[in-house]
């Protein structure tokens, strides 16, 4: 009973030493699989393999991490089971725990990360405040410097996404571009200073220096060239391609510039359009085509306009004898506009002023103003005094007849009237003759 268990002992021993000698030359082998140099580098490593620590406390608390690469005093000081990371420079991924796939080169680049996987940091403090974001890329000193969790953002160039703290899949390129944005997501900014103020503006695209400069909180607004929509703060679904387009814009929506410096007259409209260098819409609702200059207007086919009767309302029938009066008093001339070769552009036609007051109100509203003339209102007028003149040439037509009638009238009662005095006549004839020979 005494050998039977001596000998269970010895066994239980050699199995012991056997697990202990085990585990001792798989640490070995770990161990000998990782690179550290400087004091406190790899010093707490258990498991992890594949590390290369080269620095003061570089990887210090790294335990079970693996295929991590820190190169700097106290990168990747507090790492413990993170893997996959890089960090090159002093303090860079120092705060890092778990976070996998990291790479950060710059001094206090990705610092604050302890989460976060998949980001890339190159540059001073660039994505500093990281925490737990993922997926970002910061290229340029103090790029997504103050980024906290925010995911899914593209920074390059000095101070790019500057103030980012949660805002996600935004992209800036260039100095300071996307710097005021704080929690705005998919935004896109191409050009020193693009975007430069926007804070919670969301789904906006800015390419060109300082394009959509001052944008705080405008949305869906999309900038290309050099301070295009400069000026816009919270105007929303804009567009503006051109040098300076629509820069006066501030509040505005949904306007739209084509062309360099193509604008709004005041930072307040909305669905305004200006199409051409230079050309300036002053106006909510109206498209302006080409600027002073332009002098002809040209298409292969006539402009279209909406005219179904469905679409309209509040008919009040009008006066044409009214129309055809107003009309009489205007002043119809040959002219051109100033600033324009009279020998090759002059033009005929009613000034706005004598238009708009003699049509510009009915008994609904406003029709037009008193510096512009629709076309449309303008063929409207012609066509109701074309109809009153119909009017009145179908009454002519009718009184020409009525006339030709009582002519055959009166011609057949002249014959008449004739015939009967004729007749009258013969009989009074025979009566004058027997009255003669008795008088004989």
């Amino acid at each position: 009973m005494l050998r039977n268990s001596t000998n269970t002992a010895s066994s239980f021993f050699i199995l012991i030493a056997t697990l202990t000698f085990s585990l001792c030359v798989a640490r070995l082998a770990a161990a000998q699989s990782n690179t550290s140099l400087g004091t406190g580098a790899l010093v707490s490593n258990t498991t992890g393999s594949a590390n290369t620590a080269l620095g003061v406390s570089a990887l210090f608390s790294n335990t079970a991490g693996s295929n991590n690469t820190a190169t700097g005093v106290q990168a990747l000081v507090f790492n413990t089971t993170g893997g996959n990371n890089t960090a090159t420079g002093l303090n860079a991924l120092f705060s890092n725990i778990t976070g996998n796939n990291n790479t950060a080169s710059g001094v206090d680049a990705l610092f604050s990360n302890t989460t976060g996987s998949y980001n890339t940091a190159g540059g001073l403090q660039a994505l500093f405040s990281n925490t737990t974001g993922r997926s970002n890329t910061a290229n340029g000193a103090e790029a997504l410097v103050f980024n906290t969790t925010g995911s899914n953002n593209t920074a390059t160039g000095l101070q790019a996404l500057f103030n980012n703290i949660t805002g996600g899949a935004n992209t800036a390129i260039g100095v300071q571009a996307l710097a005021s944005n704080t929690t705005g997501n998919n935004n896109t900014a191409t050009g020193l200073q693009a975007l430069f103020s926007n804070s919670t503006g969301v789904g906006n695209a800015a390419n060109g220096l300082q394009a959509l400069f001052s944008n705080t909180t405008g949305g869906t607004n999309t900038a290309i060239g050099q301070q295009a929509l400069s000026g816009n703060t919270t105007g929303g679904n804009n567009t503006g391609c051109g040098v300076g387009t629509l820069s006066s814009n501030i509040t505005g929506t949904t306007n739209t510039g084509i062309g360099a410096f193509a604008n709004v007259s005041t930072g307040n409209l909305n669905n305004a359009t200006a199409i051409g260098s230079g050309a300036t819409v002053d106006a909510s609702n109206k498209i302006r085509l080409g600027n002073l200059g332009v002098t002809v207007i040209e298409g292969q086919v006539a402009f279209t306009a909406s005219s179904d009767k469905t679409k309209k309302e509040n008919f009040k029938p009008v006066d044409g004898e009214e129309v055809l009066k107003k009309i009489r008093g205007f002043e119809l001339t040959s002219w051109n506009f100033i600033g324009h070769d009279p020998k090759e552009f002059r033009h005929y036609g009613p000034m706005a002023q004598d238009f708009f007051a003699a049509f510009g109100h009915d008994e609904v509203g406003q029709i037009g103003t008193e510096t512009t003339i629709n076309s449309g209102d303008i063929a409207g007028i012609i066509m109701i005094a074309v109809q009153a003149l119909e009017k009145r040439t179908a009454e002519l037509k009718q009184t020409k007849a009525d006339l030709a009638t009582l002519k055959l009238e009166a011609e057949e009662l002249k014959a008449t009237v004739a015939a009967r005095l004729d007749a009258l006549e013969l009989r009074q004839k025979p009566m004058q003759i027997t009255a003669e020979q008795r008088a004989d």
